[in-house]
């Protein structure tokens, strides 16, 4: 059994070893900081690991995780196939007496049961975080300027593209994270010739779009129900790479201004005057009910967009 305690794995490393058998994965892996990217693919690796060898895999939320469920599930045999996959999603939200359960449980032999933890925080962030990397082995899923590029030559190849002189370059500067990039290679893609080449142009329109982009004249829209205006920002926000959770907060940003204008002053576009407190606050709910769904996994992150327009429009207040 692989029980390296306090080992480390890049993020690359963690993808080969989780989509492997579960006699090769450590029993308790930590998958932690703010890239949500590098998160998804080794959340996604984990589970083709359980799939390929016909391993049961859950799905649980730090967040609404009680103690008792966690040590069940910890203590659960499977009942099909050799080994049962735990992804605990959001662990640095896990209340106290669940991470006392998740320690003792990694204390122990750990036979059987693999356990994934991922968390939007860094490791040194929080004393927990530090304990339980610990007790297993921690991926620090941050991503440093010089790795962007490396990157960037990772995605196209795997996307089979190839891109004019430069181009790499400059998707990889002007990028805001490795989500975004992946995005715009995927688009591009569409674009290229049977061997895969990409012509300038492509990226000509693709630059054009991103420019021309507002997520917060895209936010304050949604709030005023203009579903015009709305749509006629998406494309340039979809070429841009721009979505799905940043949406969701670009809503709620516009909605608390409108509720409170004072706290906002340092530079946003300001909502709209006749978005009413009534109607703010209504956002603001359908904001809280998309952020749920997604940690559900009732929707998808590339479908924010179209569920919060949808829950706006349908919110009361308006």
């Amino acid at each position: 059994m692989v029980n390296p305690r306090g080992g480390r794995m890049t993020a690359e490393e963690a993808e080969r070893t989780l989509r492997g058998p579960a006699a090769s994965v450590p029993p308790l892996v930590l998958a932690a900081g703010p890239d949500e990217f590098l998160r998804e693919r080794i959340v996604r690796a984990f589970r083709e690991g359980a799939t390929r060898e016909g391993a049961e895999f859950a799905r649980l939320e730090g967040d609404e995780l009680p103690p008792a469920a966690l040590a069940g599930a910890l203590t659960s045999l499977a009942l099909f196939g050799s080994a049962l996959r735990i992804w605990i999603r959001e662990g640095a939200k896990l209340e106290s007496a669940a991470e006392d359960t998740l320690l003792a449980w990694a204390d122990g032999s750990g036979e059987g049961v693999r356990v994934l933890v991922t968390t939007a925080r860094e490791r040194g962030e929080l004393k927990w975080l530090g304990t339980l990397a610990s007790r297993g082995v921690a991926v620090d899923c941050v991503v440093a300027a010089p790795d962007t590029r490396r990157w960037a030559e990772r995605l196209a190849e795997e996307e089979r593209v190839k891109l004019p002189a430069g181009g790499l370059e400059a998707l990889a500067q002007s990028a805001s994270d490795l989500l975004a990039l992946a995005q715009e290679l995927r688009k591009l893609a569409v674009h290229a010739d049977a061997q895969g080449r990409i012509p300038a142009s492509s990226l000509d329109a693709l630059r054009g779009a991103r420019l021309s982009a507002s997520l917060d004249r895209w936010a304050q829209a949604v709030l005023a129900r203009d579903r015009a205006r709305a749509l006629a920002e998406r494309p340039g926000l979809s070429a841009a790479g721009v979505g799905g959770t940043a949406a969701l907060w670009a809503v709620a940003e516009c909605a608390l201004a409108a509720l409170e204008p004072a706290g906002f002053a340092y530079g946003r576009a300001t909502p709209r005057a006749s978005l009413t407190p009534l109607a703010a606050r209504a956002a603001l709910d359908a904001v809280y009910r998309a952020d749920r769904s997604l940690k559900r996994g009732i929707v998808r992150d590339v479908d924010l967009m179209d569920y919060l327009e949808q829950e706006v429009r349908g919110s009361r207040g308006g």
